[in-house]
């Protein structure tokens, strides 16, 4: 059962990242709640609160809320998947 969660959450992935780089340049940021980012990537909110600890995918505070810049989660998300995928080329 968890291999197709993680199959779902790359495809939800790989689709969000895809429709939000059709976005027109110099939109405002889309900032989203934890339980709105963790909705959209089709994770819990205790996976993504984990993401958040390890680095993995970026967080802002606003006012003391923790908010996720959408563009700036799927690029994160991207970038680990490829290193992942090589994990000798992360530092390179």
């Amino acid at each position: 059962m968890k291999t197709n969660t993680k199959k779902k959450t790359k495809t939800n992935i790989a689709a969000a990242a895809t429709a939000h780089a059709a976005q027109a340049p110099g939109t405002p940021p889309e900032l989203l709640t934890q339980v709105q980012m963790a909705q959209r990537l089709g994770i819990s909110r205790r996976t993504l609160h984990s993401w958040v600890r390890e680095g993995t995918v970026p967080m802002v505070k606003v006012r003391g809320y923790c908010r996720f810049d959408s563009a700036k989660v799927y690029a994160a998300l991207l970038q680990h998947e490829v290193w992942a995928a090589n994990p000798g080329t992360r530092n390179a």
